[in-house]
């Protein structure tokens, strides 16, 4: 059902108006001056605007006005409804961001047709706005795992990287590899390990904060940068945390519990000497190789 916000401050052309729109199944909401009518737009998130121009407190124009400056991500159309039928009354209102202009008295048969029209616009306007995000959602996402694509994780991470700059934060940022996945591949398939790197990902999500960046490097590797992590002992605690539940879940494959290890590079970066995103990467990329030639399953801290 959409919800219609009518704005007059005649009551009586409101109660005419609800009673004709709310009669073909429209949700009615009623506001009498500009003020009120800008807070119900937050508050109910109305489908459409019927707008009358003059209204104590802030007039129509205005109104209009601010909701176009306030309401970004979602268009609401907005017919401005007004006894005002000259020129530059209807140019002023076109001007300030209102869709469609009807003159009193008005015509219900007519008032109707028009709010359906833009209706009907606002569903286009909404589902090519959903598909913008789901294409954008799709471009910064790693098709297979969800996670944050490699190319987008970099883009973040020199984000990071100047906030940290800016307000003189320490950067960690931790590395995980799944220990002889090949092997995995090599037995069940491709596709079985897919489903591995998948429910790693979850597995990664659930034992890391909401704040917590998590990507896919590439290939069996996943990349994560913990804000607000500054000691050592706090990173200690969540490689052997990532690293002990890595090698205790069973992962699924053909009704098979298989059991994987991870090692795990990490290291922190203090403010007062930051380098590059590149050589970052390289640092936590040297510190996993020590895991993996120190024997696996186990994590190296790279205090910088």
């Amino acid at each position: 059902m959409a919800k219609i916000l009518i704005v007059d401050d005649d009551k009586r052309i409101v109660e005419m108006l609800e009673i004709g729109l709310s009669s073909i199944g429209y949700e009615i909401i009623p506001a009498y001056d500009g003020e009120s009518a800008v807070a119900l737009v937050h508050s109910e998130v109305p489908d459409i605007i019927l707008l009358d121009i003059n209204l104590p407190k802030k007039d129509g124009f205005q109104v209009c006005r601010q909701i176009r400056e306030e309401v970004e991500n979602n268009y609401i159309p907005i017919i401005m409804i007004t006894a005002r039928d000259d020129l530059s009354s209807k140019v002023e209102g076109l001007d300030t961001g209102a869709d469609d202009y009807i003159t009193k008295p008005v015509d219900i048969k007519e008032l109707m047709a028009r709010v359906k029209s833009m209706l009907r616009i606002k569903n286009l306007q909404d589902e090519l706005r959903s598909a913008k995000d789901e294409l954008q959602e799709l471009a910064v996402r790693d098709y297979l795992t969800n996670c944050y694509n490699r190319r987008y994780f970099m883009e973040i991470f020199q984000l990071e990287l100047k906030k940290a700059a800016r307000y003189k934060r320490d950067i960690v940022c931790i590395m995980l590899d799944l220990d002889r996945f090949k092997h995995i591949n090599d037995t069940y398939g491709h596709p079985a390990g897919d489903k591995i790197l998948c429910a790693l990902a979850e597995l990664m999500k659930s034992n890391l904060r909401d704040s917590d960046i998590i990507g896919r490097y590439g290939g069996e590797e996943f990349i994560f940068l913990l804000p607000q992590i500054t000691q050592k002992e706090q990173l200690q605690y969540i490689c052997e945390r990532l690293r002990s539940v890595v090698e205790t879940t069973p992962f699924k494959v053909d009704n098979t519990d298989v059991f994987m290890t991870a090692s795990i590079g990490a290291a922190i970066f203090h403010a007062d000497s930051l380098p590059t995103v590149d050589d970052m990467i390289d640092i936590v990329d040297k510190a996993l190789y020590q895991a993996k030639n120190e024997g696996r399953n186990c994590y190296r801290i790279i205090d910088c």
